[in-house]
């Protein structure tokens, strides 16, 4: 699976293009579902941490992840993915612990229509670090946390409806 991102300004949203196998489709992200989307990864990826290491173990961990996760991914976004169809107008997130290890992210549509993505730890950090230089680009100035104390999962719903 490859991941691109990019930022509309003509539909002031963002472009989370996928190329699954031999298909590439492609899913437009909301200001506001990007907020969610970005809690959601961060709650995934606080979900691979020790639950009883103390705040300060769980910000060095998190981070530890994250610069693992960079030194194992080149990304780049060339050459742009062409989607065969529209891109659909992401409006739910579902999301947990895969079966097999790691992490499900589902990006659904008003109607249905998505994809599920199946992530391992390094693809989660991968989704966030572009969300992250994607961002810069734009000019939504979205107040990007990076968490301070790992968030429980349990305190977000599996299911977030823009």
């Amino acid at each position: 699976m490859q991941l691109q991102i990019s930022y509309d300004p003509a539909e002031d949203r963002l472009l989370l293009s996928l190329a699954l196998g031999e298909r590439s489709v492609g899913f437009w992200l909301t200001r506001r579902l990007t907020g969610l989307l970005w809690q959601v990864l961060w709650a995934r990826a606080g979900s691979s941490v020790d639950a009883a290491a103390t705040d300060t173990a769980k910000q060095w961990l998190l981070r530890l992840n994250e610069d693992r996760a960079r030194q194992r991914q080149a990304l780049t976004q060339e050459p742009r993915l062409q989607s065969t169809s529209p891109p659909l107008l992401v409006t739910t997130l579902q999301y947990g612990p895969a079966t097999t290890g790691g992490h499900v992210l589902s990006l659904i549509d008003a109607v249905g229509h998505g994809e599920q993505l199946n992530l391992d730890d390094d693809s989660l950090y991968g989704l966030i670090r572009l969300l992250d230089e994607t961002l810069a680009t734009s000019d939504w100035r979205l107040d990007l946390w990076r968490p301070t104390a790992v968030a429980s999962e349990e305190a977000h719903p599996a299911r977030l409806l823009h």
